[in-house]
C-alpha cells in the first residue's frame, strides 16, 4: 500500500545528506530544523535502522544509511518524472534566481518577458549582484554566472562562452596615441577598472594572443567600478580605457561609439555556468529555468 508519510520521510532524508546538515535540508525543503530531525526520526524508527550518526559537531550517514541513499535515489527520480508537467503552461512555482551585473542585467534580464510568456504560471525573483552567493543559505534555487563557482554541492552547467574586450570611446581617443602593446596601457592612459567583489581589489587585466602569447598588467586606476552597466557608462563618456564581455559592448562597437583597443590581445574568454544546489530531483520550474537559459546562450552564441 502506497504511504505518503514514508515518501516525505524519505525525501526529507536525502536532502539531509546530500547537503549534510538539517539546516540545510531545511533550506531546500521548506521545513523547520526541528520538522527535518522528527521526519528522519520518524523514518529510523519505522525502517528500524539508524541511518546517522549524530555528534555535537557532524551528521555522518551510517553504513546502512549510504546503502539507502543509493538505494531510494533513482527511485525518488524516477517519481520526479512520472510526476513532471506534461506542458509548458503547467510549470508553476517561484525561483530565486541569483546573477551577476554582466550575463543578469545584459542579458538575463532582458528575456525574461519570453521565460514567462513560455510558462506564464512562473514566477521569478531575480536579484542581480556580484558577490558569489551561498545559494542555499542565501535561499536561492538557481545562479547564472560567469566564473566557476567555489561553493561544495552545486552542480554546474556551462551556457556561454564570451571574450574580454579592450577599448574606449573615440571622444577618449581623439588627440591619443593608440597603446601597441598591453604594456603601453601603463603609460599615458587612463584605466577604469571592476572591483572583484570576492577579493576586494581591482582586477587584473590578463591579455591573450591568438598564438598563445600571455600578458598581466595591473593598472593603476583614479576610479574602480564595481559593477558593469556603471563601467560601461564611463566608457561611453569618454573616462578612459575598459574591458568588458563582447555582448556587452557589441552595439557600441557597431555604431563607433567604442573602439576596440588592442584586438589581436583580446583572445581571452571568459566562461558563465548555470550552477544549482546539488539535489535528486530538479523541480520542473528549474529544468524549465535552466533549459531556456541554455537555448538563450545558443541564440546569443550563432547571432
Amino acid at each position: 500500500m502506497f504511504d505518503g508519510r514514508m515518501i516525505g520521510g524519505i525525501t526529507v532524508f536525502v536532502a539531509v545528506a546530500q547537503t549534510g546538515s538539517y539546516a540545510g535540508a531545511a533550506e531546500r525543503m521548506g521545513l523547520t530544523r526541528s520538522g527535518v530531525g522528527k521526519a528522519v526520526a520518524r523514518l529510523e524508527h519505522r525502517m528500524g535502522r539508524r541511518l546517522f550518526d549524530r555528534t555535537s559537531r557532524a551528521l555522518k550517514l551510517t553504513d546502512e544509511g549510504r546503502a539507502f541513499v543509493d538505494e531510494v535515489v533513482p527511485l525518488l527520480e524516477r517519481l520526479h518524472v512520472a510526476a513532471a508537467p506534461s506542458r509548458p503552461d503547467e510549470i508553476r512555482g517561484r525561483l530565486r534566481v541569483s546573477s551577476d551585473s554582466a550575463f543578469g542585467a545584459f542579458l538575463l534580464a532582458p528575456s525574461l518577458p519570453q521565460l514567462v510568456a513560455r510558462h506564464p504560471r512562473l514566477k521569478v525573483d531575480l536579484v542581480i549582484r556580484d558577490r558569489v552567493d551561498n545559494l542555499l543559505a542565501d535561499g536561492f534555487d538557481v545562479a547564472v554566472r560567469f566564473g566557476e563557482p567555489e561553493h561544495p554541492g552545486l552542480v554546474k552547467q556551462p551556457v556561454l562562452e564570451s571574450r574580454l574586450i579592450t577599448c574606449a570611446s573615440r571622444i577618449y581617443l581623439s588627440g591619443r596615441d593608440a597603446p601597441t602593446s598591453p604594456q603601453a596601457l601603463l603609460g599615458g592612459h587612463v584605466c577604469v577598472n571592476m572591483i572583484d567583489d570576492a577579493s576586494r581589489r581591482p582586477h587584473g587585466w590578463d591579455f591573450l594572443r591568438a598564438d598563445g602569447a600571455e600578458h598581466t598588467i595591473a593598472p593603476d586606476c583614479n576610479v574602480t567600478i564595481n559593477d558593469a552597466s556603471s563601467l560601461l557608462s564611463a566608457a561611453r563618456a569618454g573616462f578612459g580605457v575598459v574591458r568588458l564581455l563582447d555582448f556587452m559592448v557589441e552595439a557600441e562597437l557597431r555604431s563607433g561609439t567604442l573602439v576596440e583597443i588592442l584586438p589581436e590581445w583580446n583572445e581571452r574568454r571568459r566562461r558563465a555556468y548555470v550552477y544549482a544546489p546539488a539535489q535528486s530531483h530538479a523541480s520542473p520550474s528549474l529544468i524549465a529555468f535552466t533549459e531556456f537559459v541554455r537555448s538563450m546562450a545558443r541564440d546569443k552564441t550563432n547571432a
